[in-house]
């Protein structure tokens, strides 16, 4: 029979720390971006990685001068270990009130749904949770994202963004795109319109920095949308008020309605439906601190009734 106590001397001793590196140089792929997330030298970073890897006699990453890629014993173990380690940090981390953190939370938000998701989510907040206080980033997405992944922000409201790697997210809604026409327009009757009633029309595009210049063109390729002149612009507020001046079609998210309020302007559904997802999103492996877990959970009772508010039909 084998000697347990053998077993035991020769079993592999593993630190939290150097899973966490593993972890994120996965994520990352750059030994100087996991050593400015952790504060540490690049060198550390290796020296780190290097250590796991002979600890478990295993390599878990190809390394060249261009590039990290995780080697396919890297993938398995990758996938078995970053569930266990955010279980195990989420277990570890002290709630807010055994350690005394205030009830302040980082919230960031792309910049095109500051002026129409946000504002109801804040007030709504302000009355069910009176001792939390929320200190807004307006950003643009991209600079949203790294803020939620560097920690400086607790949590972000984005669009669904291409990459979420070492994010943790909960759908919110879905909202559709919407054609906006001026109240003199000879389709601000319709109740909805097709893609294809937009070919030859001028259109006024929004060019944000959430990728909506990218998803409204890949809409009207989908649906053959030719021959139309595409003006481009990022401001929602620019696209309503050129379409009330009858210089074309503009196309906005629907939730765009809010921060473009006007009797003289319509939105009015496109069909077939386009929509992407308002999303909140937080640093996957961390857990949130009870003032930061009281908005999540608040933003995510609340996201029927902010639909609601920012599609509600102007009377």
């Amino acid at each position: 029979m084998r000697d347990r106590t053998l077993d035991l001397a020769h079993a592999p001793s593993v630190s939290l720390h150097q899973l966490r590196l593993f972890i994120t140089l996965a994520r990352y792929r750059s030994f100087t971006r996991v050593g400015d997330e952790f504060g540490i030298t690049q060198s550390a970073v290796s020296r780190g990685i290097r250590e796991l890897e002979d600890e478990i006699a295993l390599r878990l990453f190809d390394r060249t001068t261009r590039q990290v890629t995780l080697t396919d014993t890297g993938r398995r173990l990758l996938s078995r270990v970053a569930p266990l380690v955010e279980e195990l940090e989420a277990t570890l981390r002290p709630r807010a009130h055994e350690s005394g953190e205030p009830g302040v939370v980082n919230l960031a938000c792309s910049c095109g749904l500051t002026a129409s998701v946000l504002p109801p989510l804040l007030a709504s907040c302000g009355e069910r949770l009176p001792e939390t206080t929320i200190v807004l980033m307006d950003r643009p997405q991209n600079a949203v994202l790294q803020l939620v992944r560097s920690g400086e922000a607790e949590l972000g409201v984005v669009i669904a963004p291409d990459n979420l790697d070492g994010l943790a997210t909960e759908p919110l809604f879905a909202d559709g795109l919407a054609a906006v026409v001026g109240a003199s327009h000879r389709l601000s009757g319709a109740g909805r319109i097709d893609w294809q009633q937009l070919r030859g029309m001028p259109l006024l595009l929004l060019d944000d920095d959430t990728g909506s210049l990218a998803a409204i063109e890949a809409a009207l390729t989908r649906h053959a949308v030719t021959g139309a002149v595409r003006q481009r612009l990022t401001q929602p507020a620019a696209v309503a008020r050129m379409a009330e001046a009858g210089l074309g079609i503009g196309i906005l998210p629907m939730h765009a309605r809010s921060a473009s309020d006007s009797d003289r302007v319509r939105f009015i559904p496109l069909e077939p439906d386009e929509s992407r997802t308002i999303m909140l999103v937080r640093r996957r492996g961390r857990a949130l601190r009870a003032s930061a877990a009281g908005v999540w959970s608040h933003f995510i009772a609340s996201s029927t009734h902010t639909l609601i508010a920012a599609q509600a039909i102007e009377a």
